[in-house]
C-alpha cells in the first residue's frame, strides 16, 4: 500500500515538472506560429503578385513548428532544421554571399535556431521521444547558416572587375567659359567637376599654407531659432568677388585677397510669428547660385516670338545674379 502511494505521489510529481519545463517551448512554439501566419498570409499576397515563392513556403514551415513546440513534440527540432537549412540555400540563391543582404533574410532565423538549441527549450521536447537527430539536424544547420554569414565577410558584391578605356569615356564639355580663378558652381563649373586649373598649390607646397585672413559673418542665432544652426555652404568666386551666405539667408561679398565685406544684402528673415519655428530641426544656408545671362546666350535655345516680354525685360536690367532664395542683382 504504502508503495503504490510512494508511486503514484512520483508519478504525479513528474507531470507536474513537465508541465513547468515545457512553459517556455510553449511560449516560443506560440510566438514562432504567429510568425508563420503573418508569413503565410504576406506570401500569397506576394504570390498574388508573381513575387517569390519562399515567403508561403516559410509561412507553412514555421506554423508547422509553431505547433509542434506547442505540444511539445521532439520534430519541431528536426523540422526548424529544414527551414532554416532551406532558407539559407535560398538567400545564397538569391543574393549571393553579400553581408548586407543575407541580414535581413537570415538572421533572425539563425538566432531562432541557436535559441531551440539552448537545453531550456530543446530537454523538454525529450519527453515525447528521442530527439538526436533532430538536434543533430538542427546543429549542422545553425552551422551552415554561420559559415555562410562568415564567407560573406570576405567577398565585395559591389565591386567590379574590368578596365575603363580613357579614350571612349572622354565627355564634351560644353559649360561656358570661366577665368582660372573663378569657381561659379558649387562644383565650380556647371559639370561638378570640382577641379582648379590654378597651379600655384602643389602638392610639394601645400604643407606650408598659412591662414591669409579670417573673416566673421556676426550672424549669430537668436532666441526664437532652432537649436542648431549652421553655415555649411560653399563660398563662390566670381569676376573678382566672393560670395557667402549666413543662416538667416544673408549674403555677403567679400574681396577675396583681402577679406574685406564690400557689400551685405539682409533679407531681414523674421522668426517671430513663425509657428514652432524654434522646433524645427535646424537652419541652415548651404550656398548660393551665380547665373550669368551671357555666359548662356549662345547655348539657348531660340526664344518663341511669343514669348512675354517680361523675360527679356528682367535680363536686360539684371543680367548677373545671385540666388539665396531671392535674386540678388551683382
Amino acid at each position: 500500500m504504502n508503495y503504490l502511494l510512494l508511486a503514484e505521489i512520483r508519478i504525479m510529481s513528474t507531470d507536474g515538472a513537465s508541465n513547468r519545463n515545457r512553459l517556455l517551448p510553449t511560449l516560443l512554439g506560440l510566438v514562432i506560429l504567429l510568425m508563420g501566419l503573418a508569413l503565410l498570409v504576406g506570401g500569397v499576397r506576394l504570390l498574388q503578385l508573381d513575387g517569390s515563392l519562399y515567403y508561403l513556403l516559410a509561412g507553412i514551415g514555421f506554423s508547422v513548428t509553431g505547433v509542434l513546440l506547442m505540444t511539445g513534440r521532439a520534430a519541431a527540432l528536426g523540422m526548424y532544421a529544414l527551414l532554416l537549412f532551406a532558407s539559407t540555400v535560398w538567400s545564397l540563391w538569391e543574393v549571393g554571399l553579400d553581408w548586407w543582404q543575407l541580414v535581413p533574410r537570415l538572421a533572425l532565423w539563425f538566432a531562432l535556431g541557436i535559441v531551440l538549441l539552448l537545453p531550456w527549450f530543446r530537454r523538454p521536447l525529450l519527453l515525447n521521444g528521442p530527439a538526436r537527430m533532430g538536434t543533430g539536424a538542427l546543429s549542422i544547420a545553425v552551422v551552415l547558416a554561420g559559415l555562410a554569414a562568415l564567407a560573406s565577410q570576405f567577398t565585395n558584391p559591389g565591386r567590379i572587375e574590368g578596365q575603363l578605356d580613357r579614350e571612349t569615356a572622354g565627355t564634351t564639355n560644353t559649360a561656358p567659359a570661366m577665368p582660372d580663378g573663378d569657381w561659379q558652381s558649387y562644383g565650380r563649373t556647371a559639370f561638378g567637376d570640382r577641379y582648379s586649373p590654378l597651379a600655384q598649390i602643389t602638392p610639394q607646397n601645400v604643407d606650408k599654407l598659412q591662414p591669409a585672413w579670417t573673416y566673421r559673418t556676426g550672424d549669430i542665432p537668436g532666441p526664437n531659432d532652432p537649436g542648431e544652426t549652421t553655415a555649411e555652404n560653399t563660398p563662390l568666386k566670381v569676376n573678382g568677388m566672393l560670395y557667402v551666405c549666413t543662416p538667416h539667408s544673408q549674403v555677403i561679398a567679400l574681396d577675396p585677397d583681402s577679406g574685406k565685406e564690400i557689400w551685405r544684402f539682409d533679407p531681414k528673415l523674421s522668426t517671430q510669428n513663425a509657428a514652432n519655428f524654434k522646433g524645427w530641426a535646424h537652419m541652415t544656408c548651404r550656398g548660393v547660385t551665380y547665373h550669368d545671362d551671357a555666359a548662356y546666350a549662345a547655348s539657348a535655345p531660340a526664344q518663341s516670338p511669343a514669348a512675354p516680354a517680361a523675360a527679356s525685360a528682367t535680363s536686360s536690367v539684371c543680367p548677373r545674379r545671385i540666388f539665396c532664395r531671392l535674386p540678388i542683382p551683382v
